[in-house]
This record gives C-alpha cells, sequence and structure tokens, in this order.
C-alpha cells in the first residue's frame, strides 16, 4: 500500500505540508501525532483546525495567562469556586467575574492554542495518523484557526534549521512559481513577497542565492514556507496536480488487487469477529464518503468484502465518471487506511501490523509511480 499522506512520519511528510493538505482537501477528523512518549492530537473541521471545550485544558490556560501577568494567581481558584456554585465553565466564569472581556479571552485563546501547535513544526521525526471523524457541533467549538496561518508563523519560528534544508532543491535545481500562488500573495510579508518576485517565472537555487539580499539560511526559509503553501518550488511534475491517464486495462488490474485486498481485510476481521464484520466495514466506508471524489460518492460493500467503485458510468476515460487518475488511486489507498484503521480499533495494534504487512503481498498494482 502506498506512503501516502493519511498516515505516516514527519520525515517524509513535515507538519506544514500536512496542515496544508488538511486545509486544501477540507479535511474533517483528527490528526493523532506521537513522538516516543509524547502525543498530540490536532481537530480539524472541513480543512480548519478547532478546539473544542470537551478536552481543553483549562488549567493549562489559566496558567498562561498567570504566566503573561493578564490575571492574578488566585484567578483560577475564584473561577473554580464561581464555577462550581453556579454550575457554568470557568471560561464563562472569567468573564461573570470581569476578569478579563470576551474579546480579550478569545484573542488570548487564540495565541495560546497556536503557541501549543508550534513546537511540533520543530519535530524532525513523529508518526501520524489521520483519522476521519463526524463533524462537531459548532455550538461546542471554541475557536477555528485557518492552517495556513499557522503555518505561516510556524515556519517563522522554527529553531530546526537542518528540517528546512531537507527540503529545499539542490543548488542546480531550479524552483519555479506555481499557477496557483495568487491567492496567497497579499498575505506575504514584505520580504517573502521580494524573495517571490526574484525568483519570477523560474530560476536556479544557487542563482537565487547570489542574486537575493538575505542570508542562505533565511532564503531557505522562505522558500520552505512557499513548498509547504504551493506558491513555488521544484517543477510541478513532482506534485499531485499533474495526473496521467490510465487504460481501461491497468483499470481493471488496479481494482482486481484492489479487491483482493478489501476481501483480505473482510475475510480477516470476519473470522474473529463474525458476520457483524461486514457492518463494521460498511460504516467505515460510509464514514470517509465525504473525503473521496464525487464521483466516487455511491460506493458500497458487496457480501464478499469487495468495494463497488463504479458509480458513475465512464464516456472516454476509463475512470469512473472521468475522475483524475492521481486522485482515484490516492481515493483507493484512503479506503485501505479507514479499513486498516477499523482493524486497529476492533482487533488491536498487533493485528493491524499483521494485516498491513500481509497487504503488501496481495493484490499488487503499479501505475508508474502509484505502488501498492
Amino acid at each position: 500500500m502506498a506512503n501516502i499522506w493519511l498516515k505516516g512520519n514527519f520525515s517524509d511528510n513535515p507538519l506544514p505540508y500536512l496542515l496544508y493538505k488538511m486545509w486544501s482537501s477540507k479535511r474533517t477528523g483528527q490528526l493523532k501525532i506521537k513522538k516516543q512518549k509524547v502525543s498530540k492530537q490536532l481537530f480539524f473541521l472541513e480543512g480548519a483546525i478547532i478546539f473544542s471545550a470537551s478536552p481543553f485544558d483549562i488549567k493549562r490556560f489559566f496558567s498562561f495567562l498567570e504566566k503573561e501577568k493578564l490575571v492574578q494567581p488566585s484567578s483560577l481558584e475564584k473561577c473554580e469556586k464561581f464555577s462550581k456554585l453556579n454550575k457554568i465553565s470557568l471560561l464563562k466564569s472569567a468573564t461573570e467575574l470581569s476578569l478579563i472581556s470576551s474579546l480579550e479571552l478569545w484573542n488570548l485563546l487564540e495565541t495560546f492554542l497556536i503557541n501549543d501547535v508550534l513546537p511540533l513544526f520543530d519535530w524532525p521525526k513523529a508518526e501520524y495518523l489521520f483519522e476521519p471523524s463526524p463533524e462537531n457541533k459548532k455550538s461546542e467549538i471554541l475557536i477555528s484557526l485557518s492552517p495556513v496561518k499557522i503555518i505561516h508563523k510556524g515556519i517563522i519560528q522554527m529553531k530546526t534549521q537542518d528540517i528546512i534544508n531537507s527540503f529545499i532543491p539542490s543548488p542546480e535545481e531550479y524552483i519555479h512559481t506555481y499557477p496557483n500562488r495568487s491567492f496567497l500573495v497579499t498575505d506575504l510579508k514584505p520580504n517573502e513577497l521580494y524573495l517571490l518576485n526574484t525568483i519570477g517565472n523560474k530560476i536556479k537555487i544557487n542563482e537565487l542565492y547570489q542574486l537575493c539580499h538575505m542570508g542562505k539560511g533565511e532564503i531557505n526559509r522562505i522558500i520552505y514556507l512557499f513548498i509547504c503553501l504551493r506558491i513555488a518550488g521544484p517543477p510541478q511534475k513532482n506534485l499531485n496536480h499533474i495526473t496521467q491517464e490510465l487504460s481501461r486495462i491497468e483499470l481493471y488490474n488496479i481494482l482486481e488487487s484492489f479487491n483482493k485486498k478489501c476481501i483480505y481485510i473482510f475475510k480477516y476481521i470476519s473470522k474473529e469477529i463474525g458476520p457483524v464484520a461486514l457492518s463494521l466495514l460498511e460504516k467505515c466506508v460510509k464514514d470517509i464518503k465525504t473525503n473521496l471524489p464525487p464521483q466516487l460518492q455511491n460506493i458500497h460493500l458487496t457480501q464478499e468484502g469487495k468495494v463497488n467503485l463504479i458509480s458513475t458510468p465512464s464516456i472516454n476515460s476509463g475512470l469512473p465518471g472521468e475522475v483524475k487518475s492521481e486522485e482515484f488511486l490516492n481515493a483507493l489507498n484512503e479506503i485501505l487506511v479507514s479499513e486498516l484503521l477499523a482493524v486497529k480499533k476492533t482487533l488491536g495494534d498487533e493485528h493491524e501490523s499483521k494485516v498491513a504487512k500481509d497487504l503488501k503481498n496481495i493484490g499488487k498494482w503499479n501505475s508508474k509511480k502509484n505502488k501498492s
């Protein structure tokens, strides 16, 4: 199974890349991040990073306010007593007691929550897994933040230059500006806009170092920002914007291989939990439908565990509803990742590892750069 961005390691897909993918594909769910014994979770609603009241660490927020000398050390205790007496939240207690205005409180919440994410930008390695989930009730969301804003701030404050340098093209390679860059240009800082203008349509990295009135480290930092935000970077053939066509024979072989994997997963779970395996996987597929291309929204499972993907009649292409090939292959991978996640949740980590290992030898497909 391909090492797609829904599951992997920061060493391959760094945090700003993942945040951009969540934002651009309007994902809803939870990104779980683990580095040794440290775990973090980021929640998304249609691409935006959200923070809800229920899992929010309010006491740590009050510690932040105290450290910034914005409230008195006794404020938390007062709020806790008032909260308990009136059966309201600590945040509401803070405004009811006039310790802080609601506008100032929410501005500080945004600062606190962004600061909590920023250290992750300097993690060179960390395992991650994205789990799609139902939408949160909007009334439960404290604050919603743009990943683009966090990416911008996160890269500017990064301390680990080695991470940045590892994603920069070699000196003799070209860096190109991308056609879709204009939607973010107005948000660039003056030095970033200057570098973008210096790049022009394309320029060799070593020529950019010579021409630009900035140090090499700062140039690399801004290039890294441009790459993560799809403003500029290596030739677009290295990105997912360029897709290839699949013949009907290739499509048939890929679908056959894909369904061999699906059948194996279904039989494996059935052996452990019985007939409910089908309904478990049906729910799994239903939960990710909103993340799939529109042409694949009507997919369903057969009694053998196969995924019926052909939902829209094909006209000239071999793909359902003229869906682009790379988008189609990514959709297949996403379905497999979601079914693997069902194995993990139902049977545990050891079973998931065994199934993932077995899948590598079941139903292989190879379409140039896309490998099972």
